[in-house]
């Protein structure tokens, strides 16, 4: 496992290497940069890095080239630069390997996701933006969306995957649990598919919910019978 891990690490570096130019902005738009809680507001022109989190405000977005690849984040998002880029899916079934064991308990933490924050100022702007990590969460799953929209779909499952460690009340988001797990399904990953769909049946769904998660489930059973 450690060489696995030391593989991510390398991957991740590399990653971490891409340079991205601001070419437009739109309303309210922060950039957060390496491990810093207070975010600075972007330009168009700046020069951005793989470890920069951008994230977006209501109704705001950036678009952004690198090397002639455009990508465009929306609103009320957030997004890690180095996670715009195309994974294989050996990358993809490594790294969720590697989210599975930081996802083993290791005892209680005094923690409260709820008090953390992350403070932006604008120009003229006063009191600062606070956005609390539990917005992040969302704000990151709504950038997760958005990347496997544009192709980066392997990306986005991780993106996500690493979202709901982190940030824990958004495990109960339904919704976004079920997108993400039809995303293995459309890879053809049935058995991380089927994990996935039997751990949101656990949560508290809706009807029309439950009906499409025994659907879902069902269709995998077959594909995977058929293998």
């Amino acid at each position: 496992m450690t060489k696995v891990i030391l593989i991510i690490i390398l991957f991740n570096l590399s990653l971490c290497a891409q340079q991205f130019t601001v070419e437009k902005v739109s309303g309210s738009v922060l950039t957060l940069k390496g491990t810093e809680e207070k975010t600075i507001p972007v330009k168009r022109g700046d020069k951005l890095d793989g470890t920069d989190l951008l994230i977006t405000d209501n109704n705001s977005f950036v678009q952004l080239n690198n090397s002639g690849n455009i990508f465009l984040l929306k609103s009320n998002s957030a997004l890690g630069l180095s996670n715009i880029k195309k994974i294989s899916i050996n990358d993809l079934l490594l790294r969720l390997a590697v989210e599975d064991i930081k996802n083993i308990p290791k005892g209680k933490k005094n923690s409260n996701g709820r008090t953390t924050a992350v403070y932006g100022s604008e120009i003229g702007e006063s009191p600062p933006v606070v956005i609390t990590k539990d917005q992040l969460g969302v704000k990151k799953l709504n950038g997760a969306k958005q990347l496997s929209e544009e192709g980066y779909k392997k990306s986005a499952i991780v993106v996500a995957r690493e979202t709901f460690r982190k940030h824990p009340n958004t495990k109960n988001m339904v919704e976004y649990r079920i997108y993400f797990a039809s995303q293995l399904y459309s890879l053809k990953l049935y058995e991380e598919a089927a994990e996935e769909f039997n751990k949101i049946q656990k949560l508290d769904l809706s009807e029309k919910q439950k009906a499409e998660i025994t659907e879902k489930l069902k269709e995998i059973n077959l594909k995977l019978a058929s293998q």
